[in-house]
């Protein structure tokens, strides 16, 4: 359909609409196939770009044209895990935000709502990542906002039912990124908050479209929730559950499959079931995963290296460790170089200059598992060097060790949430999530 399009355009001689032809095929490709266009085709885009620059009547609707390819890219560069390597079209796509004239005092928006929320994904996606949950949730309350505004708009315009659907999915995307920083930073009242916006939205604005899309997303954050609960009986089935959600037929399915499999496997390990370990590590062997993302492909080697560690494999696990850290240098995975570097201390010594970067952005992360595990290894590694117990160095490691202590506690987080009706969400495994909310909420999202 595309290269008819294009075929067509271009002998019509119409250059916008080959310019559109040619960006949609670009987006198939990375959508579709998960792999990079050809050098070609991004190299007419650009031509096309640029010719058509030269009317200054059409400058306006070209620089949104610009914004959303820089988008399709970007996200299929998220998507591969190329954190690091995003960098340039993300600060290209804020300073489209923040430049040209407008009457509007400060952010201009790339001159259409449908393209700041989508610019503003990228954003949420880039920190999520790398582990910012500051700069998320600043760009999680901009989203809602202007989500809102424009669905009120656009819902005003029956020809306009394809964006309301575009922006419902980047709202969802949006609750779903905000409501995993939620999980990890231990404020369970706000994930459930999340989760429940998400039904809301599922059952007012798509139907069973929205529903079938994100039911398994859901799931695999309740699962999540449950791990931190330490209800590993919920987390197994919530993840079991988005398995049986996922759309084979999905794009994306066989990557979710694998992420899904993946939590699955740490769920099993943790606890030591180790029949059912070896089922779900079945299915995430290298040829399985191979046409996963590298982000995913580098949290399995992490898996793997733990795995080797519980099993007395000491050569196995440094060598998987070195390749995770490899890896997560490559492209600024925070959180996965920490969870390595701790790791490695299992095995062998490491000294306080390694554990220091780990250390500093663990409080910056609001992520207190890593937290604690690296306040509580820098600790032992400066005594052992001559710090003064006493001293303030020490003294303030060890409070902020107590306090992630304190705020992982199960019995510190499940009063959070042990009076919320959507806490009855967490037994939620198949059928009507409505039913097990009361009826004054279930009425709210009819």
């Amino acid at each position: 359909m595309c290269h008819y399009g294009i075929a067509q355009s271009a002998a019509a001689n119409n250059a916008k609409m080959e310019l559109y032809f040619r960006i949609t095929k670009t987006l198939v490709t990375y959508q579709l196939m998960h792999e990079e266009p050809p050098n070609e085709d991004v190299l007419k885009i650009g031509q096309l770009i640029k010719a058509l620059e030269a009317d200054p009547a059409d400058k306006a609707h070209l620089e949104v044209i610009k914004d959303f390819f820089v988008c399709t890219k970007l996200a299929y560069m998220f998507y591969q895990g190329k954190s690091r390597t995003s960098r340039q079209l993300l600060r290209q796509i804020q300073k489209q935000q923040t430049s040209g004239e407008t009457t509007i005092q400060g952010i201009r928006w790339l001159g259409e709502a449908s393209m700041t929320l989508f610019a503003c994904v990228m954003n949420i996606t880039s920190a999520l990542v790398q582990s910012n949950p500051g700069r998320l949730e600043k760009y999680f309350n901009l989203v809602v906002k202007h989500a809102d505004d424009a669905i009120y708009k656009y819902t005003r315009t029956p020809q306009e039912p394809g964006v309301v659907r575009c922006i419902n999915m980047i709202k969802m995307t949006t609750l779903e990124m905000m409501a995993c920083c939620n999980v990890m930073a231990c404020r369970p009242e706000q994930t459930l908050s999340n989760v429940r916006d998400m039904l809301e939205m599922c059952n007012r604005s798509s139907g069973p479209l929205l529903y079938r899309f994100y039911a398994p997303h859901i799931q695999y954050i309740l699962g999540l929730q449950c791990c931190y609960f330490h209800q590993y009986d919920y987390a197994e089935k919530h993840f079991v559950s988005a398995l049986n959600f996922i759309n084979p037929d999905d794009t994306m399915s066989h990557n979710k499959i694998a992420f899904i499999n993946l939590n699955l496997a740490w769920t099993y390990l943790n606890q030591l079931k180790m029949a059912d370990y070896y089922e779900v590590a079945e299915r995430l062997t290298a040829p399985k995963i191979a046409g996963c993302s590298q982000m995913l492909k580098s949290n399995v080697k992490l898996l793997h290296a733990y795995f080797s560690y519980l099993t007395n494999k000491a050569n196995e696990c440094k060598t998987l460790i070195l390749e995770v850290l490899d890896d997560s240098k490559a492209e600024d995975f925070f959180r996965l170089h920490g969870l390595a570097l701790l790791l490695t201390s299992l095995i062998h010594a490491v000294d306080d200059k390694g554990v220091k970067p780990t250390f500093d952005w663990s409080k910056k992360s609001q992520d207190h598992v890593v937290i604690l595990w690296s306040h509580h290894l820098y600790e032992r590694i400066i005594r052992a060097a001559g710090a003064d117990p006493n001293g303030e160095m020490v003294r303030a490691v060890m409070a902020d060790q107590e306090i992630s202590r304190k705020t992982l506690d199960v019995q510190s987080l499940l009063p959070l949430v042990s009076s919320m009706p959507t806490v009855k969400l967490l037994q939620w495994f198949d059928g009507d999530p409505f039913k097990l909310l009361p009826r004054d909420d279930a009425s709210l999202l009819l």
